[in-house]
């Protein structure tokens, strides 16, 4: 039976992801460019757990004075969403968008690792505009959620 990372790895090479181990954790990162912009990504693999997590981290972190805010549309956007959530940090303004799974007995499969890694690059392609639009204060959550979820940001 192949590791989860094992399998992870063979997933993103197929896919033509580049990636780096992060030293002293069993975690992979790389960047992505969607349609609306660029951030950074990383896989952490719990092999004893048999458990992937995936982030999407922005690039620039909620200023405090639009936090509250920012947290607001979050939670918005996070209501009604399937697979994954967006987490922000109030400390020091880290937004990203986390998905996993955990396979428990069953062996992992380029089936099971997709949709975790494709659902959470979609959902944070989705809503940065959002996420940009309240961060510097030109868009309330309402509007950033409709602009996100109406497909205005097109």
């Amino acid at each position: 039976m192949a590791t989860l990372r094992t399998v992870l790895e063979a997933v993103l090479e197929k896919d033509g992801w580049v990636f780096a181990p992060v030293e002293g954790q069993a975690t992979l990162a790389m960047g992505y460019k969607g349609e609306h912009g660029m951030w950074s990504c990383y896989a952490h693999v719990d092999e004893e757990r048999s458990a992937l997590v995936f982030y999407s981290v922005t690039d620039r972190p909620v200023p405090e004075r639009y936090r509250q805010a920012a947290s607001e549309f979050l939670t918005r956007a996070n209501f009604g969403l399937v697979l994954g959530n967006f987490e922000l940090d109030f400390s020091d303004g880290e937004t990203r968008f986390k998905t996993s799974v955990e396979l428990g007995p069953t062996d992992p499969t380029p089936e099971l690792l997709r949709p975790v890694i494709y659902a959470n690059i979609a959902a944070m392609d989705r809503y940065l505009p959002g996420i940009d639009g309240v961060s510097r204060g030109s868009l309330t959550p309402q509007e950033a959620v409709a602009l996100c979820e109406e497909g205005l940001a097109n």
